[in-house]
């Protein structure tokens, strides 16, 4: 059975112990992990945690209203912001009129919250926040896995435009690359050859589309191996269909 996994983990830093524990209250009874402390002690935690320290998911901080706190805080937090570009960051100031909210955020902060607010603000800020962390995350993941195409022992890297069948690179030309890719980003979709030409030669090709049969010959001489089916089977009387190897 797959593990639950655990809510997101949010650090509160403010030095005001009341109204600290007004929004860490409000933050676990919406289902999140709260660490808090006064400023002192948790800001020098940024720059001081432990490697092996659970990260959190979001920092919130409470910005002093001391203008001398408040200058050595904002310092810290860009030493900070230097060493962390992913973790977000919410600001929560006494007072910031438009000009100050947009220095705050060029600082590294991700969004500023100016009191008086409701904590269901409060709350719904810290939401707004994580769920584009996660979409982030989640988009990042799609790219990275699909910068890699695999089929059996054919691997297709889309960025480095490299192709290898059993770990050792196959020289390709550039029109064959391409229409290795088209047909591995679509397995097992029957592909006419105008369909091939429109993604692969481009619509404004002039030429016959007997070349795409000149091209899938080339392609089934360097990557089809002995004793096993073709990986480009042809479709009678439409064009061809790639056909990856059972895993």
């Amino acid at each position: 059975m797959a593990a639950t996994p655990q809510p997101a983990l949010i650090r509160l830093v403010a030095d005001d112990p009341i109204w600290r524990e007004q929004c860490h209250l409000a933050l676990v009874q919406e289902g999140f992990r709260v660490e808090q402390q006064p400023a002192p002690q948790q800001l020098k935690d940024l720059l001081n945690s432990s490697p092996t320290a659970e990260r959190p998911a979001l920092w919130v901080v409470n910005l002093p209203s001391e203008r001398h706190d408040l200058v050595a805080t904002l310092a810290l937090l860009q030493r900070w912001r230097r060493r962390d570009l992913l973790t977000p960051l919410l600001l929560l100031a006494d007072a910031a009129d438009e000009q100050e909210r947009a220095e705050l955020l060029e600082t590294g902060a991700d969004d500023v919250l100016v009191r008086p607010f409701g904590l269901r603000e409060f709350v719904a800020r810290c939401r707004a926040m994580l769920r584009r962390v996660h979409r982030m995350e989640q988009n990042a993941r799609s790219a990275q896995a699909g910068a890699v195409l695999e089929a059996g022992s054919l691997q297709l890297f889309r960025e480095q435009c490299r192709v290898c069948l059993n770990g050792r690179e196959v020289a390709l030309t550039p029109r064959e690359f391409r229409l290795l890719e088209c047909f591995m980003l679509q397995p097992g979709r029957a592909l006419s050859r105008d369909q091939l030409i429109e993604q692969v030669w481009g619509a404004d090709y002039c030429g016959n589309n007997k070349s795409v049969d000149v091209h899938v010959l080339w392609l089934r001489r360097k990557l089809d191996q002995p004793d096993q089916p073709s990986l480009f089977v042809t479709v009678r009387g439409i064009g061809y269909r790639f056909a990856p190897p059972p895993r």
